[in-house]
């Protein structure tokens, strides 16, 4: 007789997910639960819900476990439950509610699904501008942040890595492997107003300067700035003026880049601007 956990382990691919004795489990760590058979869940004290992580498996703690490792803990109750015909007994699993389990499990559930916008991912729904923004929240998210989290906040960064693109498919990939930490800007930030600004601009034709949210260019090499809000001056170091040259962005220097090249650059602003006086050469 082979069990479930043994067929598993005998697979030549190693799977993101995978069912094994009536739950589909999500090798994360710990493991995290995305769906099961009413059968597999008859005995347990408490429901188990999609999002759940396996916490033990027969007692064994699993939390830091890796694929191979849970599966031989299942596997092992099969082969110490002695001969019989019957199909061997599942391992007992121990599992817990967490929010690192649903974001995970929402995260791969939607990646599977259509598409949709807004879309909830788990505890949070998303409207999935680039980067996406928060439409709503749930409780338990919540109580997962020091700050109150608001409608039109926007998702900055997972485990402290910043997007590529931010568009749906990335988020999703990397939510699936969340592991810690969520980093949000406030609605209506500097850096959101910007980002948004430039890829508006990006869809217009070329011309002689932009408005870029709070603040407005001409683009000379490098661009020069023409106006900026008062409310954004709290966001430089200095404060800002008229004629003033904007030299780098991003960690990157932008003389002798484009209109294109800097609104692109511009459209992922990630805090890092560059501003120079307008007497000082720009090399």
């Amino acid at each position: 007789r082979s069990s479930a956990a043994a067929e598993a382990l005998s697979r030549v691919d190693k799977p993101e997910s995978e069912w094994v004795d009536g739950f589909r489990l999500l090798w994360s760590k710990p493991p995290t639960i995305l769906d099961t058979k009413p059968e597999a869940t008859m005995g347990y004290q408490r429901p188990v819900s999609v999002g759940d992580v396996v916490v033990a498996v027969d007692s064994v703690p699993v939390m830091t476990s890796s694929r191979e490792e849970v599966l031989k803990l299942m596997r092992r109750t099969a082969e110490t439950s002695g001969p019989q015909r019957a199909p061997p007994p599942p391992a007992k699993l121990s599992v817990s509610s967490s929010f690192d389990g649903k974001l995970r499990a929402g995260a791969v559930l939607a990646m599977e699904g259509p598409p949709s916008d807004p879309e909830w991912v788990g505890p949070f729904q998303f409207r999935w501008t680039e980067p996406p923004s928060l439409a709503d929240l749930k409780p338990e998210a919540q109580s997962q942040f020091p700050k109150p989290l608001t409608p039109g906040d926007v998702l900055q960064s997972v485990d402290e890595r910043r997007w590529e693109k931010g568009d749906r498919d990335e988020v999703l990939r990397r939510l699936a492997n969340y592991d810690c930490r969520l980093s949000f800007t406030p609605a209506g930030s500097f850096d959101l107003e910007l980002r948004q600004a430039a890829r508006a601009a990006l869809e217009q034709p070329d011309a002689e300067a932009d408005q870029l949210g709070p603040i407005t260019v001409q683009w000379s090499d490098p661009p020069t700035v023409l106006w900026v809000a008062e409310s954004a001056q709290r966001h430089f170091k200095r404060r800002v003026s008229k004629g003033d040259k904007l030299v780098g962005s991003n960690g990157q220097a932008l003389k002798s880049l484009s209109r294109k090249q800097i609104l692109e650059l511009l459209a992922k602003f990630d805090g890092q601007m560059q501003i120079a006086p307008e007497e000082c050469p720009v090399m």
